[in-house]
């Protein structure tokens, strides 16, 4: 197993942040006053913004892809020893979690500030997309396993690389430095419109119908606006340094009802409809030292991160029957 890009990107977004996004980091007077087009569709419902094609996949399925997809050349150098299984959704989910603001990280992933949904409310709650199908432990195991990692010392040195460097032109995820820059830029100023957005006046006077809508559910502590939940009160999760820790791995009866009830009320009180309009705006024009950045990396994105789940369905071993 290779090893995870997750870390390799921290180093990745300094660069980024020094150099490119120094209008927002140093509050330097660079005006946002470029128009940039969007390279999605609006769909609030899948809550697409317009910079959301730059961003690259998420590093554990793109990596986990190259493991199944460079198999075969292993098998003929010697190694036969296929990776364990893991689901496309599960790596997402693993990857968005550990990719967080709460983690100081800068860029955070998409799914950070997306709203919740109706269909993730009814089944987890505030607990977000279930990382089982990540099946961490089973690739830890199988990546650090001491005769693997003896069987790959003993190859030639370039062999293993061949065999990785093949499965990425397949894929198409070798990405250039510029990619990922540009990458880590849409998600920073991703980030940024988001919580600008929430200072809007539509927004807030959407937050307090919200809020009013909210009093009948019994949260004590009902925060200004949806994206205070869920609240201390509610025991769903704490901050444990950098880290958001989930108190139990399943959502109860009373959180479900809660999150319910506040999708409902997002919705009802036109907070939803003007929380995506007004991120949307803000993503419509952009600084001009951010705007070249962005011209030189590539919109394909979404079309790799659907080839990846492609290849994650068709090559993965089955997972377990009671894994979401």
């Amino acid at each position: 197993m290779q090893i995870t890009n997750r870390v390799a990107k921290t180093g990745t977004l300094v660069v980024v942040l020094a150099g490119l996004a120094t209008a927002v980091v140093h509050g330097l007077p660079e005006r946002a006053d470029v128009a940039v087009a969007p390279t999605v569709e609006q769909d609030s419902t899948a809550w697409a913004m317009p910079l959301d094609a730059f961003v690259a996949p998420a590093s554990s399925k793109t990596t986990y892809a190259e493991d199944l997809v460079a198999q075969p050349c292993l098998r003929k150098a010697g190694i036969d020893d296929p990776a364990p299984w893991a689901t496309a959704a599960g790596l997402q989910a693993d990857d968005d979690a550990a990719d967080t603001a709460a983690r100081a990280n800068p860029s955070p992933a998409l799914a950070t500030t997306r709203p919740l949904t109706a269909a993730l409310a009814e089944t987890r709650g505030y607990h977000g997309p279930s990382a089982a199908g990540a099946n961490q432990e089973g690739l830890r195991q199988w990546g650090y396993d001491p005769d693997r990692q003896a069987a790959f010392a003993e190859l030639p040195d370039d062999v293993a690389a061949r065999c990785w460097n093949g499965a990425r032109k397949t894929l198409g995820t070798t990405l250039r430095g510029t990619e990922q820059t540009a990458s880590e830029l849409a998600q920073r100023l991703t980030y940024l419109a988001a919580l600008d957005a929430r200072q809007d006046d539509p927004v807030r006077t959407a937050a307090a119908g919200w809020r009013t809508c909210m009093a009948p559910s019994g949260v004590p502590d009902l925060p200004a606006g949806p994206e205070g939940m869920p609240t201390p009160s509610m025991h769903v999760s704490a901050r444990d340094g950098d880290q958001v820790v989930l108190f139990s791995d399943d959502p109860g009866r009373a959180e479900v009802a809660v999150a319910g009830r506040d999708v409902a009320c997002q919705e009802s009180s036109g907070y939803r409809s003007a929380l995506y309009a007004a991120e949307w705006e803000r993503l419509l024009h952009v600084t001009a030292t951010d705007a070249a950045a962005l011209r030189k990396g590539s919109t394909r994105q979404p079309q790799v991160d659907a080839r990846l789940d492609r290849v994650i369905s068709r090559l993965a071993p089955a997972a377990p029957a009671d894994v979401d």
